[in-house]
């Protein structure tokens, strides 16, 4: 059974936006307090839900494990945070000379890796470190022969504004349902199922971007047609000429929107900062009852309830909830009556290169705005699905930097999983994840072809200073995990139905990455949150 209500763009009924502070700042929220729906985590899928359960008159709390400023981190990661700010008030990043500016950055983050030995490796790290959790706090492991870095921001808003984020939104152009006879995942929806919530969303994010022409790439609603400056016209005819097939193009891109600004507006959200939820609550029919959550601030555990729950955690956070929740003497965890809770974890492969020119004219300010790119779609000519996003940034004097981003889609496959560890905890009572992950020897191949393309556009583009990738990034460098609790048409293979909402357990739904059945090659957040509209309908439906 699929949703079949319609998508509605009515305003709230409130125009004053309510201020962010406003939302979290109050006092920890009693024990046991009830709510028609409860949403965990802020970020694109959280936000998406508040906002959408909001407008159909739901009472929503949202609980978010990290505070609105950064209150709670280390004094070492305070003084590093201070110092980016510092460094980005006067530049630093373009002023000084590229080489120079390599040895800072890299002295900083041999700084940071004192309690953020993982987060410091993200490439966004250095301008906010507050924004990222602590590691010593918030610890996971892998298995042997795994290479996988987990990025995590705990603030309202989650990785959607940390600053460096790259704003890309894609419809899944591969998205078809389950083939039984092509021997690859598929989806128990198709594109068709999600156009009203792709167009719901992407009007609410007033997308901006390429008028698109490529048949390898599903088409957006775009609020804003740009054009190419001089200079991203001749990056593109240098592209088209080397590869006379492909077909280069803007970026689709939008500043982050303010969802939970938006649903408080409408007077019917809470939001609890500083709230780690531990585990999911089941009512005696086994029916959603709320959740049971951490409050960082007190030190003290404590019971909401609701009988809706959106876990919109990230997907390995959401796995971990899941795997955690457990009723009474239960041992059995929802969503373990199918054994794909945990497994398939999914990242892109990404590789990526850098390099400079100095004779490149026309590089406007607007070039340099956060998400504006040159976007190849996945051709074959290009090494087949496989996408690259080229970023140019004007530095000092005529100097622009080019940096080159390569995504390729990773096949779902059983071995890569989140479990627990069965003796250690973090330091708000959570078992932490433990990770197993590796790429196919088929991936490694790709990698290859990936690399090659983005020498071969810097070869072609004139730039020195070329910097490649020599091996394949470790898994979660791409930040676009998905799969460990995938949506599916059947109990036995699958954790959520059709609809995201758990096999096991009703009222419980997964929207965010963890719920992906396959990945594709695109960025994920448009489909996580039309997905998450969609589902938010789906459960208001049942309520009234």
């Amino acid at each position: 059974m699929h949703s079949s209500a319609n998508p509605s763009l009515e305003p709230s009924a409130t125009t004053e936006r309510a201020v962010m502070m406003d939302t979290w700042s109050h006092a920890p929220l009693a024990d046991e307090s009830r709510f028609d729906a409860i949403v965990v985590g802020s970020g694109a899928a959280g936000g998406v839900a508040a906002d959408s359960l909001c407008r159909q008159g739901l009472r929503v709390a949202v609980f978010e494990a990290g505070f609105p400023a950064p209150q709670a981190v280390h004094p070492m990661t305070r003084a590093l945070g201070g110092m980016a700010r510092f460094l980005a008030s006067v530049d630093a990043q373009r002023r000084l000379p590229p080489r120079l500016a390599y040895l800072g950055e890299r002295a900083f983050r041999l700084l940071g890796r004192a309690r953020q030995p993982i987060q410091s490796r993200c490439f966004a790290w250095a301008l906010a470190p507050g924004t990222f959790v602590d590691d010593v706090d918030c610890p996971y492991r892998t298995e042997a022969d795994s290479r996988f870095h987990w990025f995590r921001a705990r603030q309202p808003g989650g990785r959607m504004l940390v600053p460096g984020h790259g704003m890309q939104y894609y419809r899944l152009a591969g998205m078809e349902r389950t083939a039984p006879d092509s021997g690859l995942p598929g989806w128990p929806i198709g594109l068709d199922d999600l156009d009203a919530w792709y167009k719901l969303v992407e009007d609410r994010l007033a997308l901006k971007g390429s008028a698109q022409a490529s048949g390898d790439l599903a088409s957006s609603s775009l609020s804003t047609i740009l054009e190419p400056t001089g200079s991203e016209q001749r990056i593109m005819e240098v592209i088209r000429a080397k590869w006379p097939q492909a077909r280069p193009m803007l970026g689709t891109h939008a500043p982050a929107v303010a969802w939970l600004d938006d649903a408080a507006a409408s007077g019917n959200l809470t939001g609890q900062a500083g709230a780690v939820v531990r585990q999911v609550l089941r009512d005696g029919a086994g029916n959603c009852n709320g959740v049971e959550w951490f409050d960082r601030s007190s030190g003290v555990a404590r019971r909401a309830m609701a009988p809706i729950v959106f876990l919109c955690a990230s997907s390995i956070e959401t796995t971990r909830i899941l795997l955690s929740s457990r009723s009474g003497s239960s041992t059995v965890a929802i969503g373990t009556q199918s054994e794909a809770l945990g497994s398939y974890l999914m990242d892109h492969a990404v590789m990526s290169g850098s390099g400079y020119r100095s004779d490149l004219a026309d590089v406007l300010p607007e070039q340099s705005l956060p998400g504006r790119c040159i976007y190849l779609p996945p051709h074959e000519a290009t090494g087949g699905n496989v996408g690259f996003q080229i970023y140019v940034t004007a530095r000092k004097a005529n100097e622009v930097g080019f940096v080159i981003v390569s995504f390729a889609e990773m096949l779902p496959d059983k071995w890569n999983r989140v479990t627990l560890d069965p003796t250690r905890l973090d330091r708000f009572g959570m078992p932490i994840p433990v990770i197993r992950f590796r790429h196919s020897d088929e991936q490694h191949a790709i990698a290859g072809q990936q690399a090659r393309i983005i020498q071969e556009i810097a070869e072609a583009s004139k730039l020195t200073g070329v910097a490649v990738n020599a091996r394949l990034s470790p898994g979660g460098t791409s930040i676009h995990e998905c799969g460990t609790a995938r949506m599916g048409e059947d109990p036995a293979t699958s954790v959520v139905d059709p609809n995201n909402e758990c096999w096991d357990i009703k009222g419980l739904y997964v929207t965010d990455g963890a719920c992906f059945p396959r990945q594709h090659v695109h960025n994920p957040t448009l489909t996580i949150m039309a997905l998450t509209a969609r589902a938010a309908a789906h459960a208001a439906s049942k309520k009234r």
